[in-house]
């Protein structure tokens, strides 16, 4: 079943959450700014977006999407939020609305340079220090000998 759109236009904007929508073919992307994230995660948990799904990023060149998938079990519905931020930013951890986020925001973070605003626990996950944010356009890709090397 699709998302219903209108049901996550109608909340974000009762709780005064400026948001553009897309519809794609995975569902309805509510685009907000980065300040109001929080708010809109917030006002879509409160509306029955029981569960984050996943948290990811990507480097699109000028600057680092990051999108939250929620899922409504009951209303059988998911919507999509997504915001962008310039590189090695500080972004605000959404581990308190919900704490299934607190691992992938470790991740995100540490394989894009961010640096997580109010996460309880935010050290590297999978690498050490030093390591560059290997997800970046601008970190090189070892080449096969390297990887053979090494």
């Amino acid at each position: 079943m699709r998302p219903d759109a209108r049901s996550s236009r109608a909340v974000l904007k009762r709780a005064g959450v400026p948001a553009d929508f897309e519809t794609l073919a995975l569902g309805e992307v509510a685009r907000v700014p980065a300040a109001d994230v929080i708010a809109a995660l917030k006002a879509l948990k409160d509306s029955g977006y029981e569960s984050l799904i996943d948290f990811d990023g990507i480097d699109t060149g000028d600057d680092i999407t990051l999108t939250w998938r929620l899922r409504s079990y009951s209303a059988d519905r998911e919507t999509y939020v997504r915001t962008s931020v310039a590189y090695g930013a500080e972004i605000a951890s959404v581990w308190n609305v919900y704490p299934s986020a607190l691992m992938p925001e470790r991740e995100t973070a540490e394989l894009f340079g961010m640096r997580l605003a109010g996460h309880p626990n935010p050290k590297r996950l999978l690498t050490t220090d030093g390591v560059p944010p290997l997800l970046l356009k601008e970190v090189p890709i070892r080449t096969e000998e390297e990887v053979k090397a090494r």
